[in-house]
C-alpha cells in the first residue's frame, strides 16, 4: 500500500501542475505557441529556437501526456490493489476519462480553435481529474476493515453535493471569465467601475460580475455548512477539519478574487492562487460525498 500511496501522491502533484500550467499557458497567451499542428510544434518533434510562448506550450504538453499516462497507471493500479473500496472503480473510471477527454479537449484547441465554452470545460475536466486522483489518494489511508466514513443526516449529504455541484459551477464560471479575456472587465470590487452592473454592460461585463457573485455565494454556503458541522456534528474530528478546510480555502479563494481586480490580472501568483484553491475545495467535498454516502 506504501507505493501506492506515494505514486498516488506523486500522480496527484503532476495532474495538479498540468492544472496549474493550463492558467500559465492562458494568462500568457501562448495557446498558439506551436502554432495549429498537434502533437508537433510547428511541425517538429522538438522545435527550434522557440519563443517563450513555443516554450510555455510545449512544456505543458509534454507534462499533460506524462500527466495522462500516470493516470491511467494509477487508475489500473488502484483498481485491482484497492478492490475492496466500493467506490474505487468509479473513480479510477473517472480519473482516466477526465484525463483523456481534457488532453483530446486541448489537442482540439490547437487544431480547430475553439469557443470560450468549450475551453472553459477543458479546465473544468482538469478539476474532475484532480478531484478524482485525490480521492484515490485518500482511499490509500484507509483501512479495509475500517474505511473513513461520517454519520450525517440524508438533508446533510444533500447540501454537500450541492455544494460539491456549485462549486464545480464556481470553476466553471471563473474559466469562462479566463478564456473570454474578462479578467479585467471591471476596476474595483465589489462594484464594476463604481456601479453595480450585471445585465446591460456587454456579456463580457456580464461574465465577470456573475462570476463575482457566484464567488461570494459559494463563500456563504461553506460558511454554513462550517456552522452546520460545528453545531451538530462537532463530535466528529472528520468533519470539523473537512469543516474548516472549506473555510480557510473559500476565504482565500475570495482574496484572490479581489487581488487579481485590484492588480488588473497583472500578478501571475495571485492567479495561480486563485486556480489552484476552488479545484482543492471542490476535491475535498467530493471525497466528503463519498464519506457521508457510506452506511
Amino acid at each position: 500500500m506504501g507505493k501506492l500511496r506515494v505514486y498516488s501522491f506523486f500522480t496527484m502533484i503532476v495532474v495538479l501542475f498540468v492544472l496549474l500550467q493550463g492558467s500559465i499557458v492562458t494568462k500568457t497567451g501562448s495557446g498558439q505557441g506551436c502554432g495549429t499542428t498537434w502533437p508537433l510544434c510547428f511541425g517538429e518533434l522538438i522545435p527550434y529556437n522557440p519563443t517563450l510562448e513555443t516554450i510555455i506550450e510545449y512544456t505543458h504538453r509534454l507534462i499533460s501526456s506524462f500527466a495522462g499516462m500516470l493516470v491511467l497507471v494509477l487508475s489500473f493500479w488502484s483498481w485491482h490493489k484497492l478492490s475492496y473500496i466500493k467506490e474505487i472503480k468509479f473513480f479510477a473510471a473517472l480519473a482516466s476519462l477526465a484525463i483523456i477527454v481534457q488532453g483530446l479537449m486541448g489537442a482540439g484547441q490547437v487544431v480547430f480553435g475553439q469557443p470560450p465554452v468549450i475551453m472553459a470545460l477543458h479546465f473544468g475536466f482538469s478539476a474532475v481529474s484532480l478531484a478524482a486522483v485525490f480521492t484515490i489518494f485518500l482511499f490509500t489511508f484507509e483501512n479495509k476493515l475500517e474505511p473513513f466514513k461520517i454519520n450525517v443526516s440524508i438533508y446533510f449529504r444533500r447540501y454537500v453535493i450541492a455544494i460539491a455541484l456549485y462549486s464545480y459551477a464556481v470553476i466553471y464560471t471563473g474559466a469562462f471569465v479566463k478564456h473570454m479575456g474578462a479578467a479585467t472587465a471591471c476596476a474595483g470590487f465589489p462594484l464594476c467601475d463604481g456601479k453595480f452592473v450585471l445585465f446591460n454592460d456587454g456579456m463580457v461585463v456580464f461574465a465577470q460580475m456573475f462570476h463575482r457573485i457566484s464567488g461570494m455565494f459559494l463563500s456563504v454556503l461553506v460558511v454554513l455548512l462550517f456552522i452546520w458541522i460545528v453545531v451538530r456534528y462537532r463530535g466528529q474530528r472528520l468533519l470539523m477539519w473537512i469543516g474548516s478546510a472549506g473555510v480557510l480555502l473559500v476565504i482565500i479563494q475570495l482574496l484572490s478574487g479581489v487581488g487579481m481586480v485590484l492588480t488588473k490580472n497583472q500578478n501571475l501568483t495571485i492567479g495561480i492562487i486563485h486556480a489552484l484553491t476552488i479545484s482543492i475545495l471542490f476535491s475535498i467535498y467530493t471525497y466528503t460525498i463519498v464519506l457521508s454516502r457510506r452506511k
